[in-house]
């Protein structure tokens, strides 16, 4: 038995819809990580030099880019229930 089918009729579109909104946020919440793991890495924050280490700036990217897988499974469930 798929998992869909677990699911009731009239829940599966309530549930691609917050499928839509954990893609949308993990998309948007990732991105900005992301870019602020660069940011920091390459030594183009504000804060003075030092303040935070290469390892911090990496561990920002990668937590990033698992957001942003998050949101990855987000569209992945939007398209298994909403259709």
């Amino acid at each position: 038995m798929a998992l869909r089918e677990q699911i009731p009729k009239p829940l599966r579109g309530p549930v691609g819809f917050m499928s839509l909104f954990v893609m949308l946020a993990g998309v948007v919440i990732g991105y900005v990580l992301t870019v602020t793991g660069i940011t920091l890495y390459f030594g183009l924050q504000p804060f003075p030099e030092g303040a935070v280490s290469s390892t911090e700036a990496l561990t920002v990217m990668v937590v990033g880019f698992a957001v942003i897988g998050v949101g990855y499974a987000g569209w992945r469930g939007f398209n298994y229930f909403a259709y």
